[in-house]
C-alpha cells in the first residue's frame, strides 16, 4: 500500500496524473450535477463548487 501511495503522489507532484473534469456545478446545482452523473454522459469528473 506504501508502495501504491507513494507511487500515485509521485505522479501528482510530477503532472503525470492530472484529472479530467467533464464539467463544473455550483453547489447551488447539487441535484442537476447528481443527475448528470446518473446519466452516465459524462467524460471525466463532475466538480461541484463552493464560494467564490
Amino acid at each position: 500500500m506504501r508502495r501504491a501511495a507513494a507511487f500515485v503522489a509521485s505522479g501528482l507532484r510530477g503532472g503525470a496524473f492530472r484529472p479530467v473534469v467533464d464539467r463544473p456545478f455550483p453547489l447551488e446545482e447539487i441535484v442537476r450535477a447528481h443527475q448528470h452523473l446518473e446519466s452516465h454522459t459524462q467524460v471525466g469528473k463532475a466538480v461541484v463548487t463552493v464560494g467564490h
